[in-house]
């Protein structure tokens, strides 16, 4: 009976911290994304400042803001030591509602948020390199 219940034990617990331990995010660079923590944190730490920062709100939120592209971690703990969350956060670039028109070799830029409009000089055909 002992050898059943301690396999059954470790997937239950498997079970349990799965879920909180896989997950992972998306935020845009320069953007913000609001997290609610399942309880109250005392430390937080981002594995790499160069691509994400955090803010605490109050002990019960964090916003996460994505700095560059690239992945990096968000690790809470709670004032006991136990971690409350571990969530991987994939910072990609801010391009929503960017175009880029290519007419031969020359390249034209676009912001289109809800018209488009023309964000800069059409850049000539570059010269192949000898």
């Amino acid at each position: 009976m002992r050898q059943v219940l301690i396999p059954a034990a470790i997937v239950a617990a498997m079970a349990v911290c799965a879920p909180a331990l896989a997950q992972s995010m998306l935020v845009r660079t320069d953007q913000a994304v609001r997290i609610a923590l399942p309880g109250a944190a005392k430390d937080v730490a981002v594995g790499n400042p160069e691509i994400a920062d955090v803010t605490v709100l109050d002990a019960r939120n964090i916003v996460i803001i994505g700095k560059g592209p690239g992945t990096t971690n968000v690790v809470v703990l709670d004032r006991t030591g136990r971690m409350i969350l571990d969530r991987t956060v994939v910072v990609t670039a801010a391009d929503n509602g960017q175009v880029s028109v290519y007419r031969g070799g020359a390249v034209s830029q676009f912001s289109c948020s809800p018209a488009c409009a023309m964000t800069g000089q059409e850049e000539p055909p570059k010269k192949p390199q000898p």
